[in-house]
């Protein structure tokens, strides 16, 4: 028996260092590369160390390229989807679970059915409609856009975290003589942090790898954001692989260090989630 707990174990170990390899190793390569001297990236066959390193990227990047301008709307794009999405789908995450009312089921089959499809296939409608109010080529577009996107997600994780809080506190709440939003922001809201958390986190990676809705909605230069900043390097005549790797590097970061810097909130909200929905 002991003996087959050590063989399983060892299996679990070694299958979590792959996993943790075929992760990691694209990023170490990513910022590898973007350490290298231009004669290092194109050496064949390609070498995971050229033994010499250089910053000439990120200050082509940070200089010449208008980064700072495509961190800083990205970076305002995904706070303000992120803010939207969360206040929006807590209301309507604990309205479902809380209330009966038409149209209740119409509305979580609607949300489901609509993160089902892909992106492209909402594409059109939601450019008419940001066109007919004068939102093309704006943050604000792209802003309802990743809320569009991101709203239906939002809503359902919310959802699993909200069941696990027993009625039985909203009802307590309610005797002592306190409000349906007064219940809800003081008493509900405090108990579903770590799962408000994590669903923010989800919502604030999606927004900011976006790409599809950023780079047809962002028509001039003043309002691009990072990954459509990173896809012009790609020309016809040229692919830029430092600044590439540099910009990806740079990317990284940001959604690297919100998941390791709320990594205990993080966690506690996806099980509390996975256990209790």
């Amino acid at each position: 028996m002991r003996r087959h707990r050590r063989i399983r174990a060892g299996v679990v170990y070694l299958a979590a260092l792959l996993l943790l390899l075929s992760v990691g190793f694209p990023l170490i390569w990513m910022l590898l590369s973007s350490l290298k001297p231009s004669a290092q990236l194109f050496t064949s066959p390609p070498k995971f160390w050229s033994g010499s390193l250089t910053l000439e990227w990120y200050r082509s990047v940070a200089f010449s390229s208008g980064a700072p301008r495509l961190f800083l709307n990205s970076f305002l794009v995904a706070i303000w989807t992120t803010v939207i999405c969360l206040t929006g789908g807590c209301f309507a995450a604990y309205s479902v679970t809380r209330f009966d009312f038409p149209g209740k089921q119409t509305f979580m089959i609607g949300a489901l059915v609509s993160y089902v499809f892909p992106a492209i296939v909402l594409f059109v409608p939601i450019f008419f409609i940001l066109n007919a109010i004068g939102l093309v080529d704006t943050l604000a577009g792209i802003v309802l856009a990743h809320t569009v996107l991101t709203f239906p997600l939002a809503v359902w994780m919310l959802r699993s975290f909200f069941l696990g809080i027993p009625k039985e506190i909203d009802e307590a709440a309610w005797v002592d003589g306190a409000s349906y939003l007064r219940t809800f922001i003081l008493v509900i809201l405090p108990l579903t942090l770590p799962g408000i958390f994590s669903v923010g986190i989800f919502v604030f990676a999606l927004s900011w790898n976006e790409y599809l809705f950023a780079s047809i909605l962002a028509t001039s230069g003043i309002n691009k954001t990072i990954p459509v900043g990173i896809a012009e390097y790609i020309t016809s005549f040229d692919i830029r692989w430092g600044e590439i790797m540099a910009l990806g590097t740079l990317t990284t970061i940001p959604v690297v260090v919100l998941f390791l810097g709320a990594q205990k909130y993080f966690l506690r909200g996806v099980l509390a989630g996975a256990v209790k929905g």
